[in-house]
């Protein structure tokens, strides 16, 4: 009887790793097939592309134009913002509102800030946005963010919840809209609304 049962056993480890591996009845999938790749790696990687490939045709717009010397005129400063700023503007004609978020990468991004916006904390997270909020700020895409306006600052754990940025590009919130600023051009690359709930 216990050699039997032996048998049987032994008979059912032989079948069940032949199912594994794909050599049952010829209609499983093979052990050594990759899963599926994960949805929000890939939707992070489609962000970063889209994030780089702005920045390089900002860089080779910046090459083109004279190079600032280090100075303190604010009016030079603010013509060469200008200068970049125009040809961003054409370079980019054609750029339209989810070029860089597109619906997945915003549906990521809610998901990534929720945690940080709910409940007692994210009452104080939602306060300081709302404190710091600036008025009169274009939400447009290529708009120039306004000179007047107070940069507001981003709570430092829904700047920790989204995926880091390459210097000049920043993340800033007008109310509950997100947008992606070019800080070195002044202009509003791209924006999500009501990213906060």
């Amino acid at each position: 009887m216990a050699t039997r049962l032996g048998c049987v056993i032994v008979l059912l480890g032989f079948v069940a790793s032949g199912c594994l591996e794909g050599r049952g009845d010829g209609n499983e999938r093979p052990a050594a097939q990759s899963l599926p790749a994960n949805a929000d790696a890939t939707t992070l990687q489609d962000f970063q592309r889209r994030v780089d490939q702005y920045v390089k045709v900002r860089n080779e717009l910046k090459k083109q134009s004279a190079p600032l010397k280090e100075t303190k005129d604010a009016g030079k400063i603010q013509a060469s913002q200008d200068e970049l700023a125009d040809k961003i503007r054409a370079a980019r004609k054609d750029a339209k509102p989810g070029d860089i978020f597109t619906p997945e990468i915003k549906t990521l991004f809610r998901r990534l800030m929720y945690p940080e916006t709910k409940g007692q904390e994210g009452a104080a997270t939602k306060e300081a946005i709302k404190e710091d909020a600036p008025t009169g700020v274009p939400i447009k895409v290529n708009a120039k963010y306004p000179d007047a306006a107070p940069l507001p600052t981003v709570p430092p754990n829904l700047l920790a919840a989204l995926p880091k940025l390459p210097e000049d590009l920043e993340y800033r919130f007008i109310n509950r809209d997100l947008i992606l600023l070019d800080v070195h051009a002044n202009v509003i690359v791209d924006f999500m609304q009501n990213a906060i709930r």
